[in-house]
Protein backbone atom coordinates (compact mmCIF):
# COMPACT_ATOMS: atom_id res chain seq x y z
CA UNK A 1 0.00 0.00 0.00
CA UNK A 2 1.04 3.57 -0.90
CA UNK A 3 0.54 6.33 1.51
CA UNK A 4 1.30 9.54 -0.93
CA UNK A 5 2.30 12.82 1.56
CA UNK A 6 -0.62 14.33 3.14
CA UNK A 7 -2.59 10.71 3.39
CA UNK A 8 -4.53 9.92 6.35
CA UNK A 9 -7.09 7.40 7.51
CA UNK A 10 -8.71 8.77 10.54
CA UNK A 11 -9.08 6.42 13.09
CA UNK A 12 -11.64 2.71 12.85
CA UNK A 13 -12.46 -0.79 12.87
CA UNK A 14 -12.06 -2.91 9.70
CA UNK A 15 -15.09 -4.34 8.74
CA UNK A 16 -14.07 -6.10 6.21
CA UNK A 17 -17.39 -6.50 4.57
CA UNK A 18 -16.63 -7.42 0.63
CA UNK A 19 -13.80 -10.40 2.27
CA UNK A 20 -16.64 -11.53 4.87
CA UNK A 21 -19.16 -12.00 1.83
CA UNK A 22 -16.97 -13.60 -0.37
CA UNK A 23 -15.34 -16.10 2.23
CA UNK A 24 -18.86 -16.75 4.17
CA UNK A 25 -16.96 -15.50 7.44
CA UNK A 26 -17.81 -13.17 10.69
CA UNK A 27 -15.93 -10.23 11.43
CA UNK A 28 -14.98 -11.79 14.68
CA UNK A 29 -12.49 -14.33 12.74
CA UNK A 30 -10.84 -11.63 10.44
CA UNK A 31 -7.47 -10.65 11.10
CA UNK A 32 -4.97 -7.79 9.49
CA UNK A 33 -1.78 -7.57 9.31
CA UNK A 34 0.51 -4.57 8.26
CA UNK A 35 4.16 -5.17 7.16
CA UNK A 36 6.37 -2.11 7.20
CA UNK A 37 8.10 -2.39 3.73
CA UNK A 38 10.71 0.74 4.40
CA UNK A 39 12.37 2.20 7.47
CA UNK A 40 10.55 4.54 9.54
CA UNK A 41 10.79 7.96 8.13
CA UNK A 42 10.30 11.21 9.90
CA UNK A 43 6.25 12.02 9.07
CA UNK A 44 5.24 8.38 8.89
CA UNK A 45 2.98 7.13 11.80
CA UNK A 46 0.98 4.27 12.49
CA UNK A 47 -1.22 3.70 16.31
CA UNK A 48 -2.74 0.82 17.15
CA UNK A 49 -5.23 0.75 20.35
CA UNK A 50 -4.14 3.62 21.53
CA UNK A 51 -0.16 2.69 20.79
CA UNK A 52 2.12 4.56 18.58
CA UNK A 53 4.47 2.45 16.59
CA UNK A 54 7.44 4.32 15.71
CA UNK A 55 10.26 4.25 14.44
CA UNK A 56 9.99 0.70 12.82
CA UNK A 57 12.27 -0.50 10.61
CA UNK A 58 11.91 -2.95 7.27
CA UNK A 59 10.03 -6.07 7.69
CA UNK A 60 8.52 -5.12 10.97
CA UNK A 61 4.85 -5.77 11.29
CA UNK A 62 2.04 -5.68 13.34
CA UNK A 63 -1.26 -7.91 13.42
CA UNK A 64 -5.01 -7.47 15.09
CA UNK A 65 -8.11 -8.58 15.22
CA UNK A 66 -11.20 -6.67 13.25
CA UNK A 67 -12.10 -4.63 16.72
CA UNK A 68 -8.99 -3.15 17.53
CA UNK A 69 -8.93 0.53 16.82
CA UNK A 70 -6.19 2.04 14.77
CA UNK A 71 -5.32 5.07 12.23
CA UNK A 72 -2.43 6.04 9.99
CA UNK A 73 -0.90 9.19 7.87
CA UNK A 74 1.86 10.59 6.32
CA UNK A 75 2.95 13.62 6.62
CA UNK A 76 6.45 13.19 5.79
CA UNK A 77 7.84 14.10 2.37
CA UNK A 78 8.79 10.89 1.07
CA UNK A 79 5.63 7.94 0.12
CA UNK A 80 4.65 5.45 3.44
CA UNK A 81 5.09 2.12 1.85
CA UNK A 82 3.74 -1.37 3.80
CA UNK A 83 1.82 -4.67 2.93
CA UNK A 84 -1.59 -5.51 4.31
CA UNK A 85 -2.74 -9.05 4.92
CA UNK A 86 -5.84 -10.08 5.26
CA UNK A 87 -7.65 -12.97 6.31
CA UNK A 88 -9.32 -15.60 8.47
CA UNK A 89 -9.35 -18.80 10.80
Amino acid sequence: YKMETCDALPLHSDSYTSYRELFGVTAEQMFRAIVFLEDWKSGHYFEIDSQPLMPWRAGDWVYWNNDVPHYAGNFGAEPRYTMQITGHV
